[in-house]
């Protein structure tokens, strides 16, 4: 079995490590065991050989990484990617089919990844051109795609030129009185409050990637990814027919 000292060598960073981050690596490790010895993990012995891997020479085993250990090792069991072993008791695991078709922290990651973004949420454009950045963990390279995608999409359906751009195109398009996207049939305020909105999202997403860089979190990039979604599919109902 691979020691995970081969995949982190500093114990402060495995004690510091996000709990998802760690179990990928405790997950590439089990893994690492040969077929005899991948149904019979036992979390006791392995939490205590870990901790001693990364102690110094007669010195007690390194606690705080057997605790990162032990909950990365409940991570695991909680998602689905380990199981009790049926016939053994509670300290004996063995991975699941997830956690064979997995098997090492890069994929585990992209999984995650996966989850945060469900492929079902995205319009085709963003799937296409935004989701493979996001998987790739370039959020603010994302967001930027995302809303420079629906900043396109308005201008090919409202059939405006190049001359407006960001904000402006946008205020064009969803003008509540005369703006090619708009639907005259809806309530001035609704019409108001559309492009507002359109405006509003180009103007705080697009635009600040524009000009500077912005650090963004992942879970903040995917809540911005799916608005534009939800902004590119509002365009495409807007389509001359």
């Amino acid at each position: 079995m691979t020691p995970l000292r081969a995949l982190i060598p500093e114990s402060n960073a495995v004690a510091g490590m996000q709990t998802a981050d760690l179990a990928g690596c405790v997950l590439e490790v089990l893994m690492s065991a040969g077929p005899m010895e991948r149904g019979v993990w036992n979390r006791r012995n392995f939490c205590m050989q870990t901790g001693r891997e990364y102690a110094p020479p007669g010195q007690p085993d390194d606690d705080a990484v057997g605790i990162a250990c032990s909950s990365a090792w409940s991570w695991l069991e909680a998602n689905g990617f380990i199981a009790r072993h049926p016939e053994q008791d509670n300290e004996w695991y063995l991975p699941t089919r997830q956690g064979e078709a997995l098997r090492d922290h890069q994929a585990l990651r992209q999984f995650m990844t996966s989850e945060q973004l469900p492929e079902a949420f995205l319009h085709p454009e963003l799937l296409l051109h935004v989701r493979p950045l996001f998987f790739q963990s370039r959020f603010e390279t994302a967001v930027f795609e995302a809303f420079k995608a629906l900043e396109v999409s308005i201008r090919t359906a409202a059939n405006l030129g190049h001359d407006l751009v960001g904000v402006p195109l946008a205020s064009r398009a969803f003008h509540p009185e005369d703006g090619p996207l708009t639907d005259m049939n809806a309530e001035r305020g609704e019409r108001v409050a559309l492009m507002s909105l359109m405006t509003g999202a180009i103007g705080s997403y697009k635009n600040p990637s524009s000009h500077r860089r912005v650090e963004i979190e992942a879970k903040e990039a995917r809540d911005m990814i799916i608005l534009a979604s939800h902004l590119l599919k509002i365009v495409d109902a807007r389509r001359p027919q």
